[in-house]
């Protein structure tokens, strides 16, 4: 159900995201919680989500992001911040309902997709990715629309039900 639901829905944004007309809102801003903008002080971001009543909590970035140039990290019960020297390179906010209905799953997806059409960016690409060891499988489709992207992943370990994670992440990389 849920990749019939992801297949539609994807199907639905292209389609409209090809006759969309430009909007105002700016695509390089995100939501989690209060507007966060690509390249904003960390010290400014912090602020701003102490301000609007979240607890943000610093933690070493991993070694990959590193190697990427992200120099601090944040958590949040809302996403993660990166920054890199300073300025603000990767937002993540997760989607996903976290109990289980379906209906909450296609109505976040959808208005996901549905933000990113209004924004105006026509340049969308979809790719998609799995990976299989004995005991792991992942499958990973992404909807990138200029600086956003909505990431959706099915992961599966050992014999245990398959689970699924739904992303939008604003991106300084290209």
């Amino acid at each position: 159900m849920r990749t019939f639901l992801l297949g539609f829905l994807i199907g639905s944004l292209v389609v409209s995201a090809l006759v969309a007309a430009p909007q105002s809102r700016d695509r390089e801003t995100l939501n989690i919680g209060t507007d966060l903008t690509l390249g904003m002080s960390e010290d400014a971001a912090i602020k701003k989500l102490a301000e609007s009543g979240h607890s943000p909590r610093k933690m070493e970035p991993p070694k990959g992001l590193r190697d990427k140039g992200i120099t601090s990290m944040w958590l949040l019960d809302e996403g993660v911040l990166s920054f890199a020297s300073g300025k603000l390179a990767l937002v993540t906010k997760p989607l996903l309902p976290s109990n289980g209905n379906e209906v909450e799953f296609g109505r976040q997806l959808y208005f996901a997709m549905r933000d990113l059409e209004l924004e105006g960016d026509s340049h969308c690409s979809i790719a998609t990715e799995a990976g299989e060891v004995p005991d792991y499988s992942t499958k990973t489709g992404k909807l990138r629309c200029g600086k956003k992207t909505i990431l959706i992943e099915l992961q599966r370990f050992q014999k245990n039900p398959e689970t699924v994670q739904l992303n939008e992440e604003l991106d300084a990389a290209p």
